[in-house]
């Protein structure tokens, strides 16, 4: 098994000259209708079908150099200038300016709470999962709210809508939710209704609690507990895993200077299946390594063997449901290479496997292919602001808390929250190629 060559999850077998990939699953992530109980009357809601999904989400994004540059991407450009406390200056009814705050009360709020990274943090979350778990901490006299904490979402997870309060009330935080966590290991906090904030605030003040949780989300379609990020979809159509595969392929091929005969497509079930069968601990590292290594071998002596021409391997399928009925998902299929590639060939391709994760997740509004053209500065700029107008609804979902806040303390009516942008412009009209917009 030595001479197996593993690189990036792809399997290079240099004697059978095979690669073995895995293909995507069409169900990583589904509604869930189950609960996980922790503790007596804690029914939590699991987030994907292990209670693990944002921790795949991140995993596979570290391992897309496109994927993560993206994502910042889109926190940079959300971000803008940061939030900052302004006064609305009126005529009659109409704004015609905001004031930027640098003292009183709203400001020093602002400071203590550490406001940008709290926003940093927000961001992050919500355009990764388009779900965000903001917290809210009142004074032990119960009149002001003195710190707004952002609760990670990769360790968050919904209790169940309990018939009595009609929505959710409950909010679980671990740091071990892929480890089956004990009681002890997890913390719960109650969670105000997003319908009526200042009202359920005050009840849960009167019952002596302190600590609250804001349900922010950006909404989508035939999702009650946790949303689903458009830009996910390219974990399912296999742009991807095909991204993926490309790199370590050419590795593979430039490493060994062999040619390949076959590429042996196996799903992520194929493996759960065996770790199932034979009793392995999918959490146990060694030992799920060392058996997948194995089958590897068994792939590589089954095709270079002489005595199994002709001969062929029993592989399971099963039909998976969908919009359109049912589609077939085969647990392994092995591929014949027709040609022989040198790896100069998937150039175009890994271009346009960029280009089509870009696309999806929001960073480049020219549709995606091999004969994308360049742009001029202003082709640049205009697609950058038309970027920074889109995070309007997210950045509107983001300060939602923070309107709380001002009501909860009884602030100035006056006193908003803006996010500034840059907007550039040519240097005919600012000798610095920008200027600052304030946008609410």
């Amino acid at each position: 098994m030595n001479n197996i060559i593993s690189v990036g999850g792809i399997a290079y077998l240099p004697e059978a000259k095979a690669i073995v990939a895995m293909t995507p699953t069409s169900d990583l992530y589904t509604e869930p209708d189950t609960t996980i109980d922790v503790g007596k009357y804690k029914k939590i809601v699991p987030w994907g079908d292990d209670n693990n999904w944002p921790a795949q989400i991140i995993l596979n994004s570290q391992k897309s150099e496109v994927v993560s540059s993206n994502l910042e991407f889109n926190v940079l450009a959300g971000y803008g200038q940061g939030i900052k406390p302004m006064r609305r200056i009126l005529e009659g009814n109409k704004v015609v300016d905001f004031q930027e705050i640098f003292s009183g009360e709203e400001y020093d709020w602002c400071e203590d709470n550490d406001l940008s990274g709290y926003f940093l943090e927000q961001l992050t979350d919500l355009k990764t999962f388009y779900n965000t778990f903001p917290e809210a901490i009142v004074s032990n006299d119960g009149f002001k709210i003195t710190s707004l904490r952002s609760k990670e979402a990769t360790f968050s997870r919904w209790g169940a809508i309990a018939a009595k309060e009609g929505r959710i009330s409950r909010h679980f935080y671990s740091a071990k939710w892929g480890d089956n966590p004990t009681e002890n290991d997890v913390v719960f906090t109650d969670v105000i209704d997003r319908f009526n904030m200042i009202e359920s605030l005050n009840e849960y003040i009167a019952k002596k609690k302190r600590r609250f949780i804001i349900p922010i989300n950006f909404p989508t379609p035939g999702r009650s507990y946790y949303q689903w990020a458009p830009w996910h979809s390219i974990f399912f159509s296999g742009w991807f895993d095909y991204s993926l595969m490309i790199p370590a392929f050419k590795k593979a091929l430039l490493k060994n200077g062999l040619g390949v005969k076959f590429i042996i497509y196996l799903s992520p079930k194929y493996f759960s299946n065996i770790f199932k069968n034979e009793g392995i601990d999918i959490n146990d590292q060694e030992a799920t390594q060392a058996r997948i290594s194995k089958e590897h071998a068994d792939f590589q002596a089954f095709l270079t063997n002489a005595e199994n021409a002709g001969k062929g391997i029993v592989a399971i399928k099963e039909m998976i449901a969908s919009a359109g009925g049912a589609v077939q998902e085969k647990h392994i299929e092995i591929e014949e290479v027709k040609t022989k590639m040198s790896g100069g060939e998937l150039n175009e391709d890994s271009s346009e496997a960029a280009s089509v994760i870009s696309y999806a997740m929001g960073v480049d509004l020219e549709m995606p292919g091999k004969n994308s053209g360049s742009m001029s500065g202003t082709d640049k700029r205009e697609r950058f602001m038309i970027r920074q107008s889109l995070m309007k609804p997210i950045r509107d979902r983001l300060l939602r808390p923070l309107q709380l806040v001002k009501r909860f303390n009884k602030w100035d009516d006056d006193i908003v929250f803006v996010v500034p942008d840059i907007e550039f412009t040519t240097l005919d009209q600012n000798k610095s190629g920008k200027q600052e917009t304030k946008k609410t």
